[in-house]
């Protein structure tokens, strides 16, 4: 194969991987091309392809939204083994937007105005006590066991790159909308399939 159709066919790929991606989140609760703020994209409110939010590389690719200030109170119960801190990672990312503090218009270096409220506003007025516990560690890491004894092929994605060793938002959401499964879940709720991806018997 000569390298013209090598490059030709790593073009093809690269935009057909795009056209995926941008399938999924279009449409979705994330596609704010139609709001008069987006200036018809999609992708800008959270990411951009120069001067990014370098500080949150690990998290958030080429990000490009303001970040949430806002100190939570976050979940806690006699029944965990952990004491659950600040969020940060990814969950910080989601919460920039989610926590009812900054606006979604607010990137680019724009100051916006359009606030999440009701549901959406997960953690407004810093109040996390009530949802599932983010930025928690998994202690069954420390006790030797094989990954593959739990982690099998169909959980992948939940164990990837927005979960390394910590609980977090996308652990259960998917905010390009994959699955387009309801809420943007990575599995569904019924027969509590996403609560099994991680509470089983094996854990």
């Amino acid at each position: 194969m000569n390298n013209y159709l090598k490059c030709s066919l790593l073009i093809i790929s690269f935009f057909s991987m795009f056209s995926v991606a941008s399938a999924e989140i279009a449409g979705s609760a994330h596609d704010f091309s139609a709001e008069g703020w987006s200036a018809g994209m999609v992708c800008d409110a959270c990411h951009t392809p120069h001067n990014a939010d370098a500080s949150v590389a690990g998290y958030g690719p080429l990000w490009n939204h303001e970040n949430s200030t806002q100190v939570y109170t976050v979940y806690a119960s006699s029944t965990m083994d952990y004491t659950a801190g600040q969020p940060g990672g990814v969950s910080k990312l989601c919460l920039s937007c989610h926590d009812g503090t900054i606006a979604l218009d607010s990137f680019g270096g724009m100051t916006g105005s359009t606030l999440l409220t009701g549901s959406a506003a997960v953690g407004s007025g810093g109040h996390l006590e009530n949802d599932h516990p983010i930025g928690v560690e998994w202690h069954h890491q420390t006790v030797g066991t094989i990954c593959s004894t739990c982690h099998f092929t169909s959980q992948v994605e939940f164990f990837g790159p927005h979960l390394a060793k910590t609980v977090e938002c996308a652990s259960c959401h998917d905010p390009h909308n994959g699955k387009n499964y309801p809420k943007m879940l990575r599995a569904p709720l019924a027969g509590s399939e996403l609560c099994f991806q991680c509470h089983t018997d094996k854990l």
